[in-house]
């Protein structure tokens, strides 16, 4: 029974190396497409440039409990420079100031949307599909074709470039897009290594995978700095947005199968809180891997409706969970390896190996050219190319972090506890936000 027991244990190490080889390549393949313009994004920028009119935006913001962080966000939203915009707050429910921070802001544009129980409380999406449903109705977008409005969902924390509408808004002048996500990075990443660690991650994510996945047709969306068309949110049905922890992963994945295309914009960014503990960064993310656990019901539709390159990083991308809960028995592994190797040479039974340093390349060398991505985004805010290195070595041990989340998310989809867990913020400190706005603002014109 222990020799079975090992033959398994075994198997399951040779599949995980397998299955991390095969996410490596696909990895270093991403990061080759990253770095060239798709052919379509080329012919897009041509026939939009032929196109007139513009399209009113209407922000939609989320909130439970959000007073800490509310009111700044309001005041960079209505200093934007476009012709049409309206700001919807979502008050699910809260019972601390936010509704009263709405209806005491001075600008007419920004109006309040509130839900009381037993009704609110019901998770992101509840909250935006009650928000739709009343928008589709309402005076806000009176007269206007649906086709020409578009829903950019922020979270209460979002700061948008200033001139993110500048560089989103005229992509929707092709009537075959359906959402555009902007970047994504972390305010106070120079302040905490946990926060550093997470803008890092962002980086990476938008910079290396989005900018990849553009040319596979299948660019996904995040929950903060979402653009979408609002007839493409129609063809959805009523209620748009599903019930999944990661509504927005969810919505992505559905507008790609109704036949909408999506698109990333890495010259703007939404700039939001950093989480600085340990403790509600696991939380957070559990309950992000468990909306991706989610989202596994996709995989039949994809196979159905999609084809080529964007079924098949789809699939990837829907079934990535997994490869990250069977890898953590390789890292495992790795570790008392390493351990192994710890004591050999402290005790002067080690012996020198090329093993050592094709380790070594396995475990960081994709990092470190991830690395150069993230330092070509930072170097106009000091960062230098040594702190630059020694940040991935610590990003790879901070991906570690994953393996509990994932787990932990495992458990709970097991013991069928789906509820929504909600990241609690921080008053900010507003000149910091500015200057990473700033800093970001440079980047995007060098």
């Amino acid at each position: 029974m222990i020799l079975v027991f090992g033959h398994r244990i075994d198997l399951i190490l040779v599949l995980a190396v397998v299955l991390v080889a095969l996410s490596v390549l696909y990895g270093m393949f991403i990061l080759v497409l990253s770095r060239f313009e798709p052919q379509h994004s080329q012919h897009r920028r041509v026939k939009i440039a032929t196109v007139p009119g513009h399209h009113k935006v209407v922000f939609v913001i989320p909130c439970l409990n959000e007073e800490r962080v509310l009111r700044p966000s309001l005041e960079r939203l209505v200093g934007l420079d476009h012709p049409d915009v309206q700001i919807m707050v979502i008050d699910d429910g809260s019972d601390d100031g936010t509704a009263e921070i709405v209806r005491s802001f001075p600008d007419p544009r920004v109006h309040l949307f509130q839900r009381t129980l037993p009704h609110a409380r019901e998770g992101k999406g509840e909250a935006l599909n009650a928000a739709i449903q009343y928008l589709r109705t309402s005076d806000l977008i009176a007269g206007t074709s649906h086709a020409d409005v578009v829903v950019c969902v922020m979270d209460a924390d979002g700061r948008l470039d200033p001139h993110a509408l500048d560089d989103v808004m005229p992509l929707f002048k092709d009537n075959r897009l359906g959402a555009v996500q902007v970047g994504v990075r972390i305010n106070n990443r120079q302040q905490n290594l946990l926060a550093r660690m997470q803008d890092l991650e962002f980086v990476l994510y938008t910079h290396v995978f989005q900018r990849g996945r553009r040319h596979l047709g299948s660019v996904g969306l995040g929950g903060n700095g979402q653009f979408v068309r609002l007839s493409a949110l129609d063809g959805l049905g009523v209620s748009p947005w599903s019930r999944s922890l990661t509504e927005d992963l969810d919505l992505g994945v559905r507008l790609l199968m109704d036949g909408w295309q999506t698109e990333f914009v890495s010259t703007a960014s939404v700039h939001q809180q950093g989480l600085v503990d340990v403790k509600r960064w696991v939380k957070q993310r559990t309950r992000w891997f468990q909306g991706h656990l989610q989202s596994w019901n996709l995989v039949p539709w994809v196979l159905r409706d999609l084809t080529g390159s964007r079924r098949a990083d789809l699939l990837y991308h829907l079934t990535s969970p997994f490869l990250l809960l069977l890898t953590s028995f390789l890292s495992l592994a790795f570790a008392f390896w390493v351990l192994d190797l710890a004591v050999g040479i402290v005790t002067g039974h080690a012996v020198v190996s090329g093993w050592w340093l094709s380790s070594y390349l396995i475990a960081f060398g994709p990092a470190l050219l991830y690395g150069l991505v993230y330092w070509s985004q930072e170097r106009h805010s000091g960062l230098n190319p040594v702190k630059a290195v020694g940040l991935v070595h610590l990003y790879v041990l901070y991906a570690v972090l994953w393996y509990v989340a994932g787990w932990k998310a495992a458990w709970r989809a097991v013991r069928g506890h789906n509820g929504w867990a909600k990241t609690e913020r921080v008053v900010e400190n507003q000149e910091q936000v500015d200057s990473s706005a700033r800093e970001l603002t440079v980047e995007a014109h060098a």
